[in-house]
């Protein structure tokens, strides 16, 4: 990342007590770029005088100042590295190399470094430094166990290898700075100067669409404009210019106005007086009233707290920008506290390295919950060990940030990334998850592949088909509250019936209770058939003394049997009725005819045709209880009992409960 930050430091000349002419030469060279701010090319003198045997310690140590100078801070770890080894004599290597280490996610190292100069170190603001950053060290575990809500992906159709960062999304456009073509390089950094482009979606492919340059007027040559703003209407932009790295002109970076004209195009920019000459003025964004400029700056006094703070400045009666004042704390850091942001919901956003961060910069957000705010990192995917900044918002769920990091699709430099806020795809998907069962006289339930199983709602009406796999298994997707039945059917089995297949639902489940992404809500289902062998099934078909009416708790098991028969229509049935003994015998099997011919009665007008069935009377002669001598013996005579016709091979008895 390429940003503007104040980079003159005034440095001492350090003598080599043992180099050669040459690397001496390379050396003294390398410092005046060094304190110039031209901090590429003093790398490749540090690297010129190493490689003449200049001072292992001093040169790698001044390679890694470089790198972290102009923004470096991963490319300077392994400088710290071989810096401190040579037994490097400045104090500041190892808050530094701390901070190296964190940035490239070295958590264990960066705490041993910053532990080390708070026991040898003097500079008081660096220690306390050291001190907050162990305690954000401590705090990095609940950040990464935080649940996340965020999906990123790379635009890659819109980045290249050089850096793209600062986007802003402005009526179906994203402006975004880049060093894209640039014909000079910047001595700070080697990199191109960075110039304001639109990216216009055309729509034929997913974040597809072209990248064009903002006119001459805004994007000016060996200078660097990025950071823009606009206004919801359309007619003002802000943005930052400046650090072109030439003696004369503006030292620093500052904030410029452009307006739209009537000819639609943007007017010359002016620099806004609340820019300060002698700082780094960058990164501004806008309250939804438009009535606060934020913006981010290192200049000193105006209870300045860190390195760089967020200001603010008020609209005043005239239409200008003034009385900037730091927004202080929590907001604001002993360390960078940059590139802010207000969302469509009034959320205000932030990068900063200060805060508990994964690495560099990370991006926050202020937390409100019932007037107690708070400062909360966004988390990961978002955040890394490397610069995570610049997010905006196109809409509620929708924004864009950059990194510097590696993966996620980089493609070098600076990228921009979209991200989308995934906390309303709290789907749940509602699942029965069954199994089918076979049963038969030897064995009264295993697995049973390749069963036909039908899904019905509570009309009747089929809504899914499927067979149960090698293990069984069979699942349907279904909604939540609503009624289902299951059904199965298998060539020489018969289909379960409804006794064994009662009408189920699965509960919904609250919103709070979902997780991010695809929820999966599981119920457990069995369907069971059994081996067609000859059958004869007992039930509870009971009748009361010397009576054939078909009772209340009869008329539950037929239609137990109506199931049966709808469920296999190629089945045929006899009815057989019993008596208990008392009584002739004649008239006990007259009596258990029209007992067997209510029940058939029963079924055909219920819908089976009377041809699949046959009514026999027992009578007495085949009693459950022989001997009965209790009015409930007595009872569990007086039965109807049917069984299958059709001539399978084996006997099978299935009792009622």
């Amino acid at each position: 990342m390429k940003r503007f930050i104040q980079a003159i430091f005034i440095l001492g000349f350090l003598a080599f007590a043992a180099c050669t002419p040459k690397s001496a030469k390379y050396f003294a060279q390398a410092e005046i770029q060094y304190k110039q701010a031209e901090y590429q090319h003093a790398i490749e003198n540090y690297q010129q005088s190493l490689s003449e045997g200049g001072d292992v310690a001093q040169c790698n140590y001044y390679i890694a100042e470089c790198y972290r100078r102009s923004n470096r801070i991963q490319q300077a770890e392994p400088y710290y590295r071989k810096a401190i080894e040579a037994g490097v004599k400045d104090e500041e290597a190892h808050f530094f190399y701390a901070n190296a280490l964190k940035s490239v996610g070295n958590y264990e190292g960066a705490a041993t470094q910053y532990k080390q100069y708070i026991k040898t170190g003097s500079n008081f603001d660096y220690i306390n430094r050291a001190k907050k950053e162990l305690e954000n060290l401590k705090a990095l575990e609940e950040i990464v166990a935080k649940p996340t809500y965020y999906k990123i992906e790379n635009l890659s159709a819109l980045n290249t290898p050089e850096a793209e960062y600062a986007p802003f999304f402005f009526k179906d456009k994203l402006y975004f700075t880049t060093s894209r073509d640039a014909e000079k390089m910047h001595s700070a950094t080697g990199t191109g100067f960075t110039n304001i482009y639109e990216f216009i979606f055309d729509g034929v492919e997913k974040f597809s669409g072209q990248a064009m340059p903002l006119p001459d007027n805004l994007n000016t040559e060996g200078a660097h404009e990025a950071s823009c703003v606009i206004t919801k209407d359309g007619k003002t932009m802000i943005f930052a210019r400046g650090n072109s790295g030439a003696k004369k002109g503006p030292t620093d970076v500052d904030l410029y106005k452009t307006t739209m004209g009537s000819d639609g195009k943007w007017t010359d920019p002016v620099m806004l007086a609340i820019s300060d000459a002698d700082a780094w003025d960058a990164c501004p964004a806008l309250s939804l009233d438009e009535k606060t400029l934020f913006f981010a700056s290192n200049r000193e006094g105006e209870g300045a707290l860190g390195n760089v703070d967020i200001y603010k400045a008020t609209l005043d009666e005239k239409g200008e920008w003034s009385n900037p004042v730091n927004v202080g704390a929590p907001i604001n850091t002993r360390g960078n506290d940059m590139y802010p942001c207000v969302n469509k919901d009034g959320v205000f956003y932030f990068s900063s390295d200060g805060h508990p961060s994964l690495g560099s910069l990370d991006i926050f957000y202020i937390k409100n919950e019932g007037g107690k705010l708070s400062i909360e990192n966004i988390g990961k995917p978002i955040n890394t060990s490397y610069d995570d900044f610049g997010l905006v918002w196109k809409d509620s769920l929708d924004g864009y940030f950059a990194s510097n990091r590696v993966d996620d699709g980089a493609k070098g430099d600076d990228d921009i990334y979209f991200v989308k806020n995934t906390y309303w795809d709290r789907t749940a998907k509602y699942i029965v998850d069954g199994t089918s069962f076979g049963r038969s006289k030897a064995d009264p339930k295993y697995i049973l592949p390749g069963a036909t199983v039908y899904l019905f709602n509570e009309a009747g009406d089929t809504l899914q088909t499927t067979v149960a796999d090698a293990n069984g298994k069979f699942q349907f997707t279904v909604e939540p509250d609503k009624k289902y039945f299951l059904v199965s059917h298998m060539d020489k089995y018969f289909s379960h019936i409804k006794e064994e297949w009662e009408p189920f639902t699965i509960a919904s489940v609250p919103f709070k209770d979902l997780k991010i992404g695809e929820n999966e809500i599981k119920k457990s289902a069995e369907v069971i058939l059994v081996k067609r062998e000859k059958i004869v099934f007992v039930r509870n078909i009971l009748y009361d003394y010397d009576k054939w009416n078909i009772r209340e708790d009869a008329a539950k098991e037929l239609d137990v049997i109506v199931e049966l028969m709808q469920a296999n229509p190629d089945i045929l049935i006899e009815l057989g009725s019993h008596t208990d003994e008392r009584g002739s015998a004649d008239y006990n099997r007259v009596l258990s005819q029209k007992r067997a011919q209510s029940a058939v009665d029963y079924i055909v007008a219920h819908g089976i045709a009377k041809e699949r069935i046959t009514a026999k009377g027992y009578g007495e002669d085949d009693p459950a209880i022989k001997g009965a001598k209790t009015e409930e013996d007595h009872q569990a005579n007086r039965r109807t009992t049917f069984k299958v016709l059709n001539n399978f091979n084996d006997e099978l008895q299935i009792k009622s409960h």
